[in-house]
């Protein structure tokens, strides 16, 4: 098998001939590439041509997820411009503007919102009107460019974004004030996440309709951000509904869960979702090994190892210790990945050793 065929082998709940091992580099190759710290021996490739050497495999996401391109409505003007490491959006339309500002971090290869388009609820009818008025499009010519460039190093896979009031927190209005507006206007609030509903009737109608296999929810899931009251209310809810939509066409369904997930575990069976992505156990996230078994039961973990096991303070052999443990308890419900990516300051040799290790493995 290749790394393509083992992936659906696993979603299938069927036994891949070996493990597959996809440890999120990006991360570390941007960081690394632009303050010019790459390790010699990879100075002047690619990340794939990285992948390679180290015997992994990379998620696909990452070249997949600019297939589905959200189109503006014509009444709508977004404005982008960039000012030393600050990034300004603008939307105009005939309702209002909504502003929002990013700041560049990590030598330029990532951002941070420090001022969100939602200030107040009285911005919430500007953007019904701009989410009214998106529409989605699929680039098959893109996916047919990228599918030649991923090869069978991976499964092609796409991320939605954030659902119902993940996405209110994290993209247009921020926690605090995404909370207060709960506390104390949670009619408009409920009225807003309707919109984001109706929005993604337009995303999934078109998801259902590409050659994608796996769908990914790229939700970001954490208790603190997301406690059970709230997960059961909104989330749950949507991803019934959405994974029930996708399965209908025969895809598989998996979440981004990249916090502390404790609280929020047992309700992860609940949701239809043929798996977890990027679940950190402890001591980097507050659930143990068998505790995230017992949540999954026979639930796809994909990832499980936390990043700070590749900084160069672990040893090997400890290392070593926890992917044997990962193994004994999933397979062959796994992919061995990083919980969430590699470090900048990561070891990459960890990363070479841990395909040694399961080199020979057999399932």
């Amino acid at each position: 098998m290749d790394n393509r065929e083992r992936t659906m082998t696993v979603f299938d709940r069927r036994k891949a001939d070996r493990l597959i091992w996809q440890p999120r580099l990006h991360h570390w190759y941007d960081v690394n590439k632009a303050r010019g710290t790459l390790p010699k021996r990879y100075e002047g490739l690619g990340v794939l041509e990285i992948y390679d050497d180290l015997g992994a495999s990379p998620r696909a996401y990452h070249y997949f997820n600019d297939t589905l391109k959200c189109i503006e409505g014509d009444k709508v003007q977004l404005r982008v411009k960039e000012v030393g490491d600050h990034v300004y959006s603008k939307y105009e339309t005939p309702k209002g503007n909504l502003t929002q500002v990013e700041r560049k971090t990590e030598y330029g290869t990532a951002s941070l919102r420090i001022e969100y388009f939602l200030k107040t609820v009285e911005d919430f009818d500007v953007l019904k009107f701009i989410l009214d008025h998106q529409s989605f499009e699929f680039d098959k010519g893109l996916y047919e460019e990228r599918e030649k460039l991923v090869g069978n190093r991976s499964e092609p896979i796409v991320t939605v974004p954030w659902g119902a009031v993940q996405r209110l927190f994290i993209v247009y209005m921020g926690f605090q004030r995404g909370v207060i507006a709960i506390w104390k206007h949670r009619e408009e609030v409920e009225e807003m996440l309707q919109a984001f509903d109706e929005n993604d009737d337009k995303r999934f109608s078109l998801t259902r309709k590409t050659p994608f296999k796996i769908v990914n929810f790229g939700d970001n899931i954490d208790e603190g951000l997301c406690p059970p009251p709230l997960f059961k209310r909104y989330m749950l809810p949507y991803y019934q509904r959405r994974t029930s939509e996708l399965h209908e066409v025969g895809k598989f369904c998996t979440s981004h869960w990249d916090g502390k997930v404790r609280q929020v575990l047992p309700f992860a069976r609940e949701t239809g979702l043929d798996g977890l992505e990027c679940v950190p156990p402890e001591p980097q996230g507050n659930v143990t090994l068998e505790e995230l078994k017992q949540g999954l039961n026979d639930m796809i973990l994909i990832d499980g190892i936390p990043a700070i096991h590749f900084l160069p303070s672990v040893k090997d052999e400890e290392l070593k210790a926890l992917v044997n443990r990962i193994t004994d308890l999933f397979v062959p419900h796994v992919i061995l990945g990083i919980s969430d990516m590699l470090p900048p300051d990561g070891d990459i040799e960890k990363v070479r050793l841990i395909s040694e290790l399961i080199a020979d493995y057999r399932i």
